[in-house]
């Protein structure tokens, strides 16, 4: 249990002491030491006055903590009183009291407040220091006031100053350590942010490899399931591309793991527009009729855009096949604006004459159904997003008039200029139109 804050500490008590023992001992050796050569006044009444308030100081000092404020103007009041009214000629003696209560105060009292006592207590110094010269000797005026200033900034303008320069330097240290606290802490919570941000990119990347490979790889086993019986030959041409489609998938997340643990020795690949072919070669091998239609160049947009666009066609192509295996897609590339580039991913409705399935109305309510929709709105919808959002552009996703399902992607050139959004509608009309073209 921690003591009152009102009790005098031990260390207040011993200085109180030592102050007092010191003090009074001066006082009872001074008339044996300096009254021969007549530089006291030896007068018991002035004496006795002395010693009485010298222990009154030493009193008031040991509850120099918890009142600092009055323990300096009493002592300071005190050293007035004896100079002034009991001048023995080393009444000044009573000044180091003072000093003691000047020293505990600047550690203690606010600065604001030592503006007012630090002056109260020093203009109490001069005049008791005064009235001690001018009642124990006859010296000039301009002396006395001259020793009692000396003695004012000795007992109290020094000790304060340097006590509150202490007090300063250890306060600005403080302040700055707090600030190093200050600024690891944002340190560490930019490092969250960024790791947080990191785990949302691979969580995205995943989603994005994982869905195209894995979807593709679920379409061949189910064709392979059908066709191992009738057409052998047909059912191993796709085993092997199962195992070619494992071995992209496997060599696509140890890319991925490579660039997260940093491995120099790890390729560093970026997809771009040339590779959106490669794609859809890859999404045709598993026997789907996907149609590539590209015009204009790559535009202006930068390779990050062209990754968000490959990943945009990837994601895409692997919707298509979950929610719409058997249905045409089309994949347009359309870079012919001077100021924006644009990428379509349409689907058509799943064919109505799929394999037959136990409920006889789901056949019948498969090309109009919702159901893909919720899964398109889910992480996959909201990683195509995200990744535009980065660049600067717009993804629109919804169903068609048919039925079917359309993905476009809107990239500006670099820098983006304002009147790109309003551009959007027209490059988007043109691969609707031509979508049945090839069909």
């Amino acid at each position: 249990m921690s003591p009152s804050p009102r009790r005098p500490s031990v260390t207040d008590v011993l200085v109180a002491l030592g102050t007092g023992v010191a003090t009074v001992a001066a006082v009872a050796a001074a008339p044996e030491l300096l009254e021969p050569d007549h530089l006291v006044v030896v007068d018991p009444v002035s004496w006795w006055v002395t010693g009485a308030a010298l222990v009154l100081q030493a009193v008031a000092l040991c509850f120099a903590r918890p009142f600092p404020r009055s323990v300096l103007l009493v002592t300071a009041a005190l050293a007035l009183l004896v100079g002034v009214f009991a001048p023995t000629g080393i009444a000044n003696i009573t000044d180091a009291a003072v000093l003691v209560a000047v020293v505990r105060a600047a550690l203690l009292v606010p600065a604001r407040e030592l503006r007012l006592l630090l002056p109260i207590a020093a203009l109490c110094v001069a005049v008791g220091q005064g009235g001690d010269i001018v009642g124990s000797s006859s010296v000039p005026l301009p002396t006395v006031i001259g020793a009692a200033i000396l003695q004012a900034i000795a007992i109290v303008g020094l000790p304060s100053v340097g006590v509150l320069a202490v007090t300063a330097r250890r306060d600005a240290q403080r302040a700055r350590t707090g600030e190093s606290e200050a600024i690891r802490r944002e340190r560490d919570a930019l490092v969250q942010a960024a790791v947080a941000q990191e785990r949302t990119g691979m969580a995205r990347e995943l989603h994005d490899i994982a869905a195209h490979h894995v979807s593709s790889i679920a379409l061949m086993s189910a064709a392979i399931e059908r066709q191992i019986d009738t057409d052998p030959a047909l059912a191993k041409q796709q085993v092997r591309q199962v195992r070619e489609q494992s071995r992209v998938l496997l060599d696509d997340l140890r890319r991925l793991v490579g660039l997260l643990r940093r491995d120099a020795d790890a390729p560093d690949t970026i997809e771009t527009l040339d590779t959106i072919p490669a794609l859809v070669d890859t999404a045709r091998s598993t026997g789907r009729d996907v149609d590539l239609r590209v015009s204009g160049g790559g535009g202006d947009i930068g390779p990050l855009a062209q990754l968000v666009a490959y990943r945009m066609v990837q994601e895409a192509l692997a919707n298509a096949a979950r929610h719409a295996p058997d249905a045409a897609c089309a994949v347009e590339l359309d870079g012919s604006a001077s100021d924006l580039f644009v990428a379509t991913v349409r689907n058509a409705p799943p064919a109505s004459t799929s394999a037959p399935r136990p409920t006889p109305t789901s056949s019948r309510t498969l090309p109009p159904t919702p159901t893909p929709t919720p899964t398109r709105e889910g992480f996959g919808l909201l990683g195509m997003r995200e990744r535009a959002a980065l660049v600067g552009g717009t993804l629109d996703a919804g169903t068609g008039p048919d039925g079917g399902w359309t993905v476009r992607l809107t990239l500006p050139s670099e820098p983006p200029e304002p009147s790109a959004p309003s551009e959007l509608s027209e490059p988007s009309e043109s691969p609707a139109d031509s979508r049945k073209d090839p069909a």
